[in-house]
This record gives structure tokens, C-alpha cells and sequence, in this order.
């Protein structure tokens, strides 16, 4: 093959840059959150169903392809930076039509994906949050003898460094904003948005998300 005017490859390179970057940073963002949901539901798989956990399964599998193709991409630039490869004629129109959809893709295929996947970690956490304070209280009437008589009694006698945030995923479209707080008393769900612990006469108490609002497969968190 001729080899293309340098300013030619230039104007190439360029413009293969301008979207091998986005899309670059768009497949490392959509792994990574693949994968954190893949290992969250791992976990936690009580939490999740398994269609779900296939979902998270094929998630990073497409993550990993993605990031195959985009390394196929920068090695092809590297050699045509080295002379190694020449453009082909054609070449503007391609890497334009790449920048337009490098601006198209997220807002049809990644950021949607990636809110879904943000929202299911965040899901995963708040379960995985609820279960550690049930085993710690579980805990703290193994050692005891007793319950305790509210969850900052965990924090007293160093079963908890910290009761657990509940919500503090960002951009997870959450009914309620980060809280640490909890109520006390009744059994019954209200929407404070807080964790709720209910102490039994003759049982254990009750420890649930008082939240009325209900998660991505339909449960009310309360039923948790």
C-alpha cells in the first residue's frame, strides 16, 4: 500500500483518538461496575434471583469483550503512529462515524446499563447491611445473655465499629437519602427511611429497612 501524506495519518490519528478515548473509559466504567455487581451478588446470592445473577454473568463477560475490542483499537493506533500501518483513504469517514456513535452509545446502551448496575450493588449492600446488623445482634445475645436494647449498643460494646449507612450508594435513584439513623418501637413499616429495630417480649426483635417503597424486583423494602 502508498503511503498516505503524514498530514493525512495525522488528522487520522486524531480523530481515532477522539472517541478510542470515551469509549476507552466507557468500557472500564462498564466492567468495573460488572464486576461489582457480579461479586455483590456473589456475597450475598440470598439476595439476588438468578436470573439476575446471570444478568451480572453476562454483564462482565461483555465488559471483558468490550475492553478486548478497545485494546485491538489502541494497538492499532500505536502502529500506525509507528508507521507500522498506513490509513486507508476512507479513513476520515470511519473515524467520524465512530466519534458520532462514541457520543450516541451512552446514552442508549452504557449509562442506562450502568444506572441498572449501580442500582442492583446498591441494592446488594443495603441486604448485606441488614444481614451484618441481624448476626451482630444475634452476637451480642450469644455474649450477653440479652438483646440489646438499640442498635448504638452495638457501636458500645465494639460488635460494630459503626451501624451500617443505609442508601449512601450515589446515583442509584434510592427512595431515601443516606442515613445512619434508625427508628424504635413498633413492628409495623413506616417510610423513615432509616433502619428499624423492634424489641420482643418473648422473641427476637425485629430488624428491617422502614421503608415502604419497593426495590427493582417489586418487594417492599420493609419485607426484607
Amino acid at each position: 500500500m502508498q503511503r498516505p501524506a503524514r498530514k493525512f495519518v495525522y488528522a487520522v490519528l486524531l480523530l481515532r483518538l477522539a472517541w478510542l478515548v470515551p469509549v476507552t473509559l466507557m468500557a472500564l466504567a462498564y466492567t468495573l461496575y460488572s464486576v461489582t455487581h457480579l461479586v455483590q451478588l456473589m456475597r450475598y446470592p440470598a439476595s439476588a434471583a438468578a436470573a439476575e445473577f446471570l444478568e451480572a454473568l453476562f454483564g462482565a463477560g461483555l465488559g471483558a469483550a468490550f475492553l478486548f475490542f478497545t485494546w485491538r483499537m489502541w494497538k492499532k493506533t500505536w502502529n500506525m503512529l509507528l508507521n507500522k500501518v498506513y490509513p486507508v483513504r476512507s479513513a476520515v469517514l470511519w473515524q467520524t462515524g465512530w466519534i458520532i456513535l462514541a457520543v450516541i452509545l451512552p446514552f442508549l446502551v452504557i449509562w442506562p446499563k450502568v444506572k441498572d448496575i449501580q442500582r442492583y450493588s446498591g441494592e446488594g449492600a443495603n441486604k448485606g447491611r441488614l444481614s451484618q446488623l441481624r448476626t451482630a445482634v444475634a452476637e451480642y445475645k450469644a455474649a450477653s445473655g440479652v438483646y440489646p436494647r438499640d442498635l448504638a449498643e452495638l457501636e458500645r460494646s465494639g460488635l460494630l465499629k459503626k451501624v451500617p449507612a443505609l442508601w449512601d450508594t450515589k446515583w442509584a435513584g434510592f427512595p431515601h437519602e443516606p442515613t445512619y439513623s434508625a427508628v424504635y418501637g413498633s413492628p409495623e413499616p413506616g417510610d423513615s427511611g432509616g433502619w428499624a429495630y423492634a424489641l420482643a417480649k418473648d422473641s427476637a426483635p425485629v430488624i428491617f429497612i422502614d421503608c415502604i417503597h419497593k426495590d427493582s424486583r417489586g418487594v417492599p423494602w420493609s419485607a426484607y
